[in-house]
């Protein structure tokens, strides 16, 4: 896994690797009113079939910290397997977008990703790496009038900062409070995390299929208590941590975001009081540029552990 990319495979093509098997990975280059929808009651996203998805699949836009630059390489430019990271962002079976920062229409432009594609945002905070107005504008513009207004998922303060417009609806989220999406369930849970200025509570999500489960568990540092307490009994099937800090010691971003050594205590943690499976995949994302060893050797390092650093354009399917 530690080769350049010499093309990038299509969206259709990185379904068909990633749907071999249960939780495989796919390498990249291997084969209404906005004003009056803001204090609207959380409910179901009704644009797509609602029946329970069987399966998970994470499609990984972006896995880098704020310190990446802003524009991503297309894929005309000949680049190593995240030589350059965006910012954060996933997307889960085709539709749901969590986070929209600066990057995320670029490399979806390099996977084929259609953006009208794409029903709902979720948003974890409003730091400007995770929110960018203008590309959750062309977001909502690209989809078709018919299909109604983009949804975009929330904390009430941090929606405020979400631009206005007919075509986006504003759906506050309640903390510990699950919402439907695509026969997804979806809960906001408390992060440990910060925005300076904000009264909004910065969230990671609890994504819940049929049969699988994931938590997507950036920005953050150590779980908060009641986080623990609503993940403690749903045996994950994966989790994607913040790790932004690397190996580093002494460094006060973990007051905010992760380090390795904390990332292993609390998979420790969580095995062995049964929230997490012993065989779940356990990825690494919002990776700091220069707080990192190169993708390759991070990979060497990491992947005999069991931890799994992310990359554009990579691919997991639960099922």
């Amino acid at each position: 896994m530690t080769g350049g990319n010499k093309s990038n495979p299509s969206r259709r093509d990185f379904l068909a690797i990633t749907s071999m098997g249960a939780a495989s990975l796919a390498a990249a280059g291997l084969s209404g009113s906005a004003h009056a929808q803001e204090g609207k009651p959380q409910g179901e996203s009704k644009e797509a079939d609602s029946s329970p998805s069987k399966q998970l699949e994470l499609l990984f836009l972006g896995t880098g910290a704020a310190n990446w630059p802003r524009k991503y390489p297309f894929k005309d430019k000949k680049h190593s397997r995240a030589e350059v990271r965006a910012m954060s962002s996933i997307l889960v079976n085709g539709k749901v977008l969590i986070d929209c920062g600066p990057t995320v229409l670029d490399v979806m432009k390099c996977y084929e990703v259609n953006p009208a594609g794409i029903t709902d945002i979720l948003l974890t905070h409003t730091h400007s790496d995770h929110l960018h107005s203008g590309n959750i504008m062309t977001i909502a513009n690209s989809r078709d009038a018919g299909l109604g207004p983009l949804k975009f998922w929330g904390d009430p303060e941090a929606l405020k900062k979400v631009p206005d417009s007919d075509r986006i609806e504003k759906r506050p989220v309640e903390v510990g409070k699950s919402f439907q999406v695509h026969g997804l369930e979806m809960t906001g849970l408390a992060a440990n995390h910060h925005v300076h200025g904000s009264k909004e509570q910065c969230l990671i999500y609890l994504i819940e299929g049929a049969k699988r489960r994931a938590l997507y568990a950036t920005d953050t540092a150590w779980l908060p208590t009641s986080t623990w307490l609503h993940i403690k009994n749903k045996k994950l099937d994966a989790i994607i941590w913040d790790a932004t800090v690397g190996e580093g010691k002494g460094d006060s971003r973990v007051f905010s975001h992760n380090d390795l050594a904390m990332i292993r205590h609390m998979n420790q943690s969580l095995v062995k009081g049964k929230a997490l499976k012993p065989d779940a995949k356990i990825i690494l994302t919002h990776i700091a540029d220069r707080l990192h060893p190169p993708h390759d050797v991070l990979e060497k390092k990491l992947l005999p552990e069991g931890l799994i650093p992310a990359y554009e354009g990579m691919s997991v399917v639960l099922g």
